[in-house]
């Protein structure tokens, strides 16, 4: 793709919305190396990592780089031997470390969500301990740390201690000479400790004069007795720098020991910072992700030139979305209509979403389609050059010339204004001829123009689609909406009129059109006004398929309202059918005279009790669950066609469908418009329009009523229950319910005393039925056998008499 498209079509302008999104040096520059590319997997790949990165931004979520310093010179300087980085560029090195770090911890927990992101961010490297060594040497003022090393601390406390006691030598000289105020001072001169002396006194203090005032009255003089000391310091100050050097020499290494690390670190900071810049794009432009065809199609729904929009956005003014489709045997659109309309814009904005789709960045459009085209080529524009002695004409003919020596059937071609700037007989001609070469070339072209004759081509011609830029004739002005499958007008007149041009200048005009000039604007007139009568009805189905889905979602709510009432009849009256049960079987219990039967009838009632109980929460819960899936389901099937069921064929006990259940259930009586019917346990009222067929008579009752009258006998004796029980091999569950139902028998039986063996093994079946036992109500105590019957591998149990 020629660098000359993406200057007409405002790829760097684009670029740099991006790049007002990045949030770092690495960022930007991964921004700038942004170019159009043909390979599909690669571009599918990052725009999924920046599907995520909205996701993450739309989540409330950041990821940005503020604080990172550019760690592109100390990088490129580490590279090298021998090289020792200042102690600011170590901090920067430190920011990047850091950043790396803070990355690992921002996405271990968000792995799941995001898996592309975390998987980039995963392969950086741990570099805590390079960290650690730069944040203990360098202090964030850009000063070594006393702590980098024990010689350094060592170094500076003599220097402080050199420091105070040259300074406390001077004083005492001072004192000594009885110091004139303003001389009663002590200052350094060339890194050395020196006092202030009046010149003439100079001889009366022995030393080495290292400098004068600029009136020459006073000279700073170090006196002999600090000259050692002041040596001293010096060598001090002289070892500390060449300590200094060693730890940064020694960080510097540690640095480029990890170098390639790094350099993939700020890799993939770099490419992080370029997701989500294009992420942030895609969310303030509401910009789409491209898909790419392989039938090469090319399909733009609402979109817009994201370069345009941000300049009218900070004009207040809104950007008009245009829509087009071209591909399969429609490849060739000729885009016709006034001048300042927006044909131009049309063909940029085609471009420009071309480029993006393949330099992966979003497309500002709702939906973007694009097949994998080679390569974009562009006549728009005034190419005339007086330098190279070319006209505006001879311009485009050379450029269309090299356009179709370099078009394939995977190109796309954008060529403004063809045929302008000769005659319009010939350049119309012209146009035609060029315009069936491309066709020829099999490419997708987008071509605009004012010439009648390209408009009937278009009309005429297979493959080819007139569009239009819409003008507004009642204020005459354009609207900048694109129309595709009309042609245009040129609207000249029109807009003269708008900009003021005398009335009979317009109006001689008018008179000196032909009468087919005047006939095809009366048609392309006509043609505008059967598109917008199409588009109001499109609007008006739309309404009225809103107003539908409207529809239906309230009966919809309606009906998951009455299946929720349903629902709660279920389960109040399942509650009390339990409650009734529970107060006719304690009635029935109390009635019992014998001790030892009614505990073994309380144990038997309460065991049959949860077993009938449990079979109906399940028949219960089946209805609940049909209720419900019925009442998430498409209300089409109210619609849909059902047994018409006369109230002749409802006879008591007649087995019904009705809608909601799974299963048939029993009609019991009518009641006005609503029917009762039993639901295994349950009964109910449903509206009689929700039964939807008759099947037969009633089937029996799964449950005995429970208000029947229950009648209990026992026969007193001796049974033939056995004396002892074995649940050897059992888990403890099954041995208990064993060995209540065991109890039970042998309670009615008369037994006094039985045996349970249950041998060794773990002693956990031991156990469990020893607790079991100690709270069982037949029980009176129990104990182990004697060591020759078998020991703690039996149990005996003394039942209640």
């Amino acid at each position: 793709m020629s660098r000359t498209a993406q200057d007409v079509l405002e790829f760097d302008k684009l670029r740099e919305l991006l790049r007002l999104r990045t949030t770092c040096a690495l960022g930007r520059r991964a921004v700038d190396a942004l170019e159009f590319g043909t390979a599909r997997a690669a571009l599918e790949a990052a725009f999924a990592l920046i599907r995520e990165a909205r996701e993450w931004l739309r989540g409330g979520g950041e990821l940005g780089f503020g604080g990172l310093a550019d760690p592109q010179g100390w990088l490129e300087k580490i590279e090298g031997p021998g090289i020792v980085l200042e102690a600011k560029e170590l901090l920067d090195a430190a920011s990047l470390l850091e950043t790396a770090g803070w990355l690992r911890q921002q996405f271990r927990e968000e792995a799941p969500k995001f898996p592309l992101l975390a998987t980039r961010v995963a392969s950086l490297a741990d570099f805590r301990e390079v960290l650690t060594a730069i944040r203990r040497c360098v202090l964030p003022s850009g000063e070594i740390s006393d702590d980098a090393s024990s010689a350094l601390r060592r170094i500076r406390a003599s220097i402080t201690q050199t420091r105070e006691s040259i300074q406390k030598t001077l004083k005492q000289i001072l004192r000594s000479r009885n110091a004139e105020a303003g001389e009663d001072y002590v200052t350094l001169r060339n890194e050395r400790f020196v006092i202030p002396v009046r010149a003439e006194s100079r001889r009366g203090v022995p030393g080495i004069v290292h400098g004068a005032s600029g009136t020459g009255q006073t000279v700073f003089l170090e006196p002999f007795e600090t000259v050692e000391t002041n040596n001293q310091l010096v060598q001090f100050a002289e070892d500390e720098a060449a300590e200094i050097i060693r730890i940064l020499r020694e960080l510097t290494e540690r640095l480029q020991i990890v170098r390639e690390p790094l350099l993939a670190a700020a890799e993939t900071i770099a490419e992080l910072d370029g997701v989500f810049a294009r992420g942030r794009f895609a969310r303030d432009f509401d910009a789409a992700m491209p898909e790419f065809s392989d039938a090469g199609e090319l399909r733009l729904q609402a979109a817009r030139h994201p370069v345009l929009e941000d300049k009218l956005r900070r004009e207040n003014r809104a950007v008009v979305p245009m829509t087009l489709e071209l591909g399969g045997a429609e490849k060739v659109l000729v885009i016709s209509g006034p001048n300042t309309g927006g044909k131009t814009v049309a063909l940029k904005t085609t471009g420009l979403a071309a480029l993006s789709a393949q330099s992966g960045i979003p497309v500002a459009a709702q939906r973007a389609v694009l097949p994998i085209f080679d390569r974009v080529l562009v006549d728009i524009g005034d190419e005339q050059s007086i330098a190279a002695d070319l006209s505006t004409f001879s311009a485009h003919m050379l450029n269309l010339k090299t356009m179709l020596e370099l078009a394939t059937p995977q190109s796309l071609a954008l060529v403004d204004e063809m045929g302008t700037g000769t005659a319009p007989e010939e350049g119309a001609a012209l146009a035609v001829a060029l315009l069936d070469e491309f066709r020829a070339k099999d490419c997708i072209v987008l071509a605009t123009t004012h010439h009648d004759r390209l408009k009937t081509y278009a009309s005429t011609t297979p493959g080819v689609v007139n569009a239009a830029v819409e003008f507004d004739d009642v204020n005459l002005r354009p609207t900048y909406r694109l129309m595709v499958g009309v042609p245009g007008g040129s609207s000249g007149i029109a807009i003269a009129q708008r900009l003021g041009v005398a009335t009979s200048i317009i109006e001689r005009a008018r008179s000196l059109l032909t009468p087919e000039s005047r006939e095809a604007a009366d048609l392309i007139a006509y043609l505008h006004r059967s598109r917008d009568e199409l588009d109001r009805m499109q609007q008006q189905m739309a309404a009225e398929r809103h107003a539908l889905e409207e529809e239906r979602k309230k009966l919809r709510t309606e009906w998951i309202e009455r299946q929720q009432k349903r629902i709660k009849e279920l389960e109040s009256q399942f509650a009390e059918m339990q409650k009734r049960f529970d107060e006719n079987v304690a009635r029935v219990i109390e009635a019992v005279k014998e001790r030892e039967l009614r505990a073994s009838l309380e144990k038997t009632a309460k065991r049959k009790g949860q077993d009938i109980r449990s079979e109906a929460r399940e028949e219960l819960n089946a209805a609940v669950v049909q209720t419900i899936s019925e009442s998430q389901s498409d209300l089409g099937v109210r619609a849909g066609a059902t047994e018409s069921v006369s109230a002749e064929r409802l006879q008591p006990g007649a087995r019904i469908r009705v809608r909601g259940f799974s299963k048939p259930v029993i009609f019991r009586r009518l009641d006005g418009s609503s029917a009762e019917i039993e639901a295994g346990p349950l009964r109910m009222k449903v509206a009689v329009d929700e039964i939807t067929g008759v099947e037969g008579t009633a089937a029996p009752q799964l449950l005995p009523s429970v208000s029947r009258n229950i009648s209990v006998s026992s026969q007193p004796g001796e049974g033939t229950v056995s004396g002892e029980i074995n649940v050897i091999g059992m888990r403890v569950e099954e041995a208990t319910e064993r060995v209540d139902k065991y109890l039970d028998e042998a309670a009615l039986a008369k037994q006094t005393r039985v045996r349970i063996i249950h041998g060794h093994g773990t002693g956990a079946l031991r156990k469990g039925l020893g607790a079991f036992l100690k709270s069982h109500p037949l029980v009176q105590r129990t104990s182990f056998e004697t060591e020759e019957h078998g020991g703690k591998a039996i149990t005996v149990v003394d039942l209640r008499a």
